[in-house]
């Protein structure tokens, strides 16, 4: 595997730089698209082979349409009549019909983008017979029914494309999809995803970024507030070199982690000063920029910073990384823009409670973020436990999921602390009410694994890049414990380890872990390989003990930072 460095070679910050990446990015996705169904990858998926192709076509277009002019004529055209094909009913690569809560209605949004911003080259160059059927086609996803979620923006971007190629549609239905997304706001500038949903990277790359796209396409302000909001806290998910900090589902689609900073930009709304904006946004895809992401042929690959399919949702598939495309939203502004001029501003240390998203994030002295997590786990996805129900997630260190099988290797509790009753077989923490955050940004999250057993913890972090955890345990079966702190890369790793406390360090990351209580072992493992996120294979220094029936208070304090920074 390879990355976008070393296949397109350096990312300029500038306008024109981000042009060249996007187009870098997006044309291999829409030449394999162009030559058929049958060409693209089968990969692990919940939906058919030929709505993951639709993907592969159509999602480049976040993109393109903000840079219409940069993109070749030869791309429009393959993009055009690939399309016209997809939509035709009679021909053997339609997409297929619209259903209610199908996937299909997913990249209709993308396709109503496209046609909203450049229908000069997407429409006009159509035949009349293959404009009828996009327009029948479309029209139907902005009748059919979607998931309730944020899904809701959908037919809202199909019918922004039918309002700019002059069909006509009932604009009740939109005012009802958006009226049903203002239900979902739950304070704090924040969106829960549908009913009793999480909050994670749908509120910035899915609920505000639309929400401002909604906005330059049409004026309606209505979620202009929410989205600058959000923005100003979303500053602290970021680390200094640019990395967001992974967490929730859908991290296959990598870049588009930052694509609300280009969102306000396209909708020329300064939430936050443009200076920050701009390096946030820039930071971040170059962060990207020299990971091996990408295939031989300069495809973006499924996984995370590499390939690795087994750590993404059952909905991900050959596709879907393209989703990514919405980082370059910011194209829309024009080349004065200050979002273009600004010097880039450097993040401070910080630490930022945001009661609404259920999460305290801190970003250190040496730039690094840690989230301090008080949601529970999302059961419907797969990997829901590792991705949602962590106590504390890293820029820095990533985190892990876990595999079958005994042992903690298997179970991988970085972030974590695992309860066994037979020391093979571990559970973390499932369902559990979300955590409470006070006034001192102390993160309070009682959860119950049997039931007679419950535990309360408590998280506690500083910008010297420690974080405490204090776990109240009360249970009627005795119990094996695994705590874990931060992984580190496998390859030239060193350790010290002490009774009640382990130190390793790796590739200029340094983990620490600390038993505050003396009642547990400290020693270092070696997960399953293929379980993180950031790297192939890792070890990880945990904590481990034995409670008999009763109560009993479990403290550790983790540390991860370079390997130049104190660490005590």
């Amino acid at each position: 595997m390879t990355s976008p460095f070393r296949v397109f070679g350096p990312l300029e910050p500038t306008r024109s730089g981000w042009e060249v990446a996007a187009l870098a990015i997006g044309r291999p996705a829409v030449e394999l698209a162009a030559a058929g169904p049958a060409a693209m990858p089968v990969t692990m998926s919940n939906h058919s082979h030929g709505e993951n192709w639709f993907e592969l076509l159509t999602r480049p277009l976040w993109g393109f349409a903000g840079m219409k002019d940069a993109v070749p004529d030869e791309l429009w055209t393959e993009l055009a009549g690939t399309l016209a094909r997809a939509l035709d009913p009679a021909d053997d690569w339609y997409v297929g019909d619209l259903t209610h809560a199908n996937q299909r209605s997913v990249e209709a949004a993308a396709v109503g983008w496209g046609l909203a911003l450049a229908p000069e080259k997407l429409w006009e160059p159509l035949a009349p017979k293959a404009k009828d059927n996009v327009a029948a086609w479309l029209g139907a996803a902005y009748a059919t029914g979607v998931v309730d979620n944020n899904w809701h923006y959908f037919p809202v971007f199909a019918g922004h494309g039918l309002d700019r190629i002059g069909v006509e549609h009932d604009s009740a239905t939109a005012a009802a999809h958006l009226n049903r997304l203002g239900e979902f706001a739950i304070g704090g500038s924040v969106f829960e995803d549908g009913p009793n949903g999480r909050v994670d990277y749908y509120n910035p790359f899915a609920f505000h970024t639309y929400a401002l796209l909604h906005f330059r396409l049409c004026g309606d302000d209505r979620y202009v507030e929410a989205a600058s909001g959000f923005a100003r806290k979303f500053r602290s998910w970021f680390a200094s070199d640019g990395a967001a900090v992974p967490y929730g589902r859908s991290l296959g689609y990598r870049f588009a982690q930052g694509s609300l900073w280009g969102a306000l930009a396209a909708a020329n709304v300064e939430a936050v000063p443009w200076a920050e904006a701009a390096g946030f946004a820039r930071r971040h895809l170059d962060w990207w920029w020299d990971k091996p992401i990408l295939d031989p042929e300069g495809r973006l690959t499924v996984g995370y910073v590499y390939p690795n399919d087994a750590l993404v949702e059952q909905y991900l598939t050959a596709g879907s990384p393209w989703w990514a495309m919405k980082i370059f939203t910011g194209l829309l502004a024009g080349a004065d823009h200050p979002f273009w001029t600004s010097e880039a501003a450097e993040p401070a240390p910080v630490v930022e409670p945001h009661k609404a998203a259920r999460a305290v994030h801190i970003r250190d002295t040496g730039g690094n973020v840690t989230r301090l997590n008080g949601q529970a786990w999302r059961p419907k996805m797969r990997g829901g436990q590792e991705t949602y129900a962590k106590f504390a997630y890293s820029t820095l260190a990533g985190f892990s999921h876990s595999v079958a099988g005994p042992g903690l290797e298997c179970a991988v509790p970085d972030g974590a602390l695992m309860l066994s009753e037979d020391g093979r077989h571990w559970r973390g923490r499932e369902d559990s009410e979300d955590g409470a955050i006070d006034d001192k940004g102390v993160l309070t999250v009682a959860w119950q694994p049997w039931e007679d057993v419950t535990v309360t913890t408590s998280l506690e972090a500083a910008v010297d890049g420690w974080h405490a955890r204090v776990h109240v345990i009360e249970t009627e079966r005795e119990l094996y414990t695994g705590e874990g702190g931060w992984c580190v890369p496998l390859d030239g790793h060193v350790a010290e380890v002490s009774e009640d406390r382990i130190l390793v360090a790796s590739q200029d990351i340094r983990s620490e872990i600390v038993d505050g209580t003396g009642e547990r072992k400290a020693e270092l493992i070696v997960p399953m390989p293929g379980t993180h996120l950031y790297w192939p294979s890792t070890v990880l220094p945990v904590l481990r003990g034995v409670l008999e029936p009763g109560r009993h208070v479990l403290k550790a304090l983790i540390y991860g930072g370079n390997s130049g920074i104190a660490g005590s």
